[in-house]
């Protein structure tokens, strides 16, 4: 609803895969200075390749990128002149997103046609991969196809509807997928495209243009725009990274419509460019109600010496999440309990406090930091020996694969001065815990129970699990590329990682990308 009481206008922007030749008809002679600033930056002629296609480059990511975020944009302008209003909310279908933003005035035609440009030309590179269509088969039985054919080098890359399902990775993989779905009567395709996008395998295209990305101004959206990473508002001060991480993971445009419908009527809904694919979702989308569903819960695990306040953070930036923090004894709300230092008796208290809150129609996630990470990984191997409800994915930050021993390991041996010091250049204490004596007691016991937990730690000798998880390190952490793959051995599902700049508490400047993160992969999963 807008200030009116009415409903609100929206504008639909589609992306890849729905230029076709003749596109931008009457549109280029019309915007006749935005056309020539267009063949200015792209170095050709960008009516003739969308009018004629002469050379059959109009389904190469380098070229079709820029001609749909080009005929978007002057097709936008051209309704917005004919009479019809602005749009109050704005979302476009992956490439179509850099329309939503440039509507809403994040930044100017140019800058948005040189972004697009650099995207199609990063994304391009990253090929040998494919995607696949898949009609007719919902979520979870298409997730129970790939797990029990061992497809794990694909990726779920688009949601569009509750039926309407896009694989992405190994043109191999995705073959014998093909195979799999046909011989259950399940309708795909492949998809015209030259790579696997909006998966793992664009992480090298991910990474360059997040670099390319600082080289670029925003301003607030005038309107709201709904990004298909999160199937919620922009951030306006995540922006930028928000963009680079839609490169490999998956358009949750369903959550993204759903979220649009609770405030606008399809009849107040209107598609840019006229090709109807997005009008036909939305028609789809709102026919189907959603299922109840409660919100997606984080169990979080606290660093060495961290107490229930350890992620706050993440539960401010991520209010859609129930974030909580499985408490350790000896600590904020349970400092009045003994300390424990054995790993394997934390674990079985963490069990015991996680226990009776599982259930199976609430989704969640572990996540741990440090210590916290390796005994999050020792409470998915209890719960699967418990046979509770699993965790739709394990989330771990500044800690090596498990495999490998800590570097950590000889700190709880530290005298007094040393242990100190060494806790400082790892950061994370308050400067003003050095004026207080007491409170320097109290936390050099319950750190010295942590590093004797983490010095402890063993690896168990199980199978891996099957669950997804994501590491995620900070650029000036001590872990090499290495260390941090090490966590693929624990999972028989593909390993995901992350680097923010930062220190080994890099967590506390990155909460609102540890957020999208979190819900990301509860959406996914």
């Amino acid at each position: 609803m807008n200030a009116s009481g009415a409903a609100a206008h929206a504008v639909l922007f589609p992306g890849q895969g729905s230029q076709h030749r003749g596109m931008g008809a009457g549109l280029f002679e019309r915007f006749p200075a935005l056309t020539d600033l267009a063949r200015e930056v792209l170095g050709y002629d960008l009516p003739l390749l969308c009018q004629q296609d002469p050379d059959g480059r109009l389904d190469d990511t380098r070229y079709a990128q820029p001609a749909l975020y080009v005929v978007n944009a002057l097709s936008y302008l051209d309704s917005v002149a004919a009479g019809e209003p602005e749009g109050e909310f704005l979302l476009g279908h992956s490439l179509g997103e850099y329309n939503a933003l440039h509507a809403a005035g994040v930044f100017d035609f140019e800058t948005g046609l040189k972004l697009v440009a650099k995207r199609g030309e990063l994304m391009s590179r990253a090929g040998g991969g494919g995607m696949l269509a898949v009609l007719g088969l919902g979520h979870d039985e298409l997730r129970g196809l790939l797990a029990e054919h061992e497809l794990s080098e694909l990726d779920l890359a688009n949601i569009n509807t509750d039926a309407q399902l896009v694989l992405s990775g190994d043109r191999a993989q995705l073959d014998r997928a093909r195979r799999e779905l046909e011989l259950r009567r399940v309708r795909c395709a492949p998809l015209k495209v030259s790579g696997a996008f909006h998966s793992r395998w664009m992480a090298p295209a991910r990474d360059e243009f997040a670099a390319f990305l600082r080289g670029f101004r925003f301003e607030p959206p005038r309107a709201t725009v709904i990004a298909n990473l999160t199937a919620l508002p922009h951030a306006e001060n995540d922006l930028a990274a928000t963009l680079a991480e839609q490169i490999t993971e998956p358009v949750r445009w369903l959550d993204s419509v759903r979220y649009l419908l609770r405030r606008t009527t399809p009849e107040r809904c209107r598609e840019a460019g006229g090709s109807g694919v997005l009008t036909r979702m939305l028609g789809q989308i709102a026919a189907t109600p959603p299922a109840e569903r409660t919100r997606p819960r984080v169990f979080g695990i606290a660093h060495a010496g961290g107490d229930e306040r350890a992620y706050a953070g993440l539960a401010e930036q991520a209010p859609d999440l129930d974030v909580v923090v499985l408490e350790r004894p000896g600590r904020g709300t349970r400092s009045g309990e003994p300390l424990l230092s054995d790993p394997v008796a934390i674990v079985e208290d963490l069990l015991a406090r996680l226990r009776d809150r599982l259930d199976d129609a609430t989704p969640y996630a572990l996540y741990g930091h440090s210590l916290g990470a390796r005994l999050a990984f020792l409470l998915c191997h209890r719960i699967r020996q418990e046979g509770l409800p699993a965790p739709a994915h394990l989330l771990v930050s500044g800690e090596s694969g498990p495999a490998l021993p800590s570097r950590e390991r000889d700190t709880w041996r530290l005298p007094g001065a040393e242990f100190w010091e060494r806790l400082e250049r790892l950061g994370g204490l308050p400067a003003e815990l050095r004026e207080h004596e007491d409170l320097m007691a109290f936390y050099e016991r319950v750190l010295r129970a942590d590093f004797t937990a983490l010095a402890a730690f063993t690896h168990p000798d199980l199978p891996p699990l099957d669950l997804p998880i994501t590491a995620i390190t900070g650029e000036d952490e001590w872990f090499t590329r290495a260390d941090v793959e090490a966590w693929q051995q624990e999972s028989t599902r593909p390993l995901r990682t992350h680097r923010f700049p930062g220190d080994h508490f890099f967590i506390r400047q990155q909460w609102p990308a540890l957020g999208r993160i979190a819900r990301c992969a509860l959406a996914t999963t």
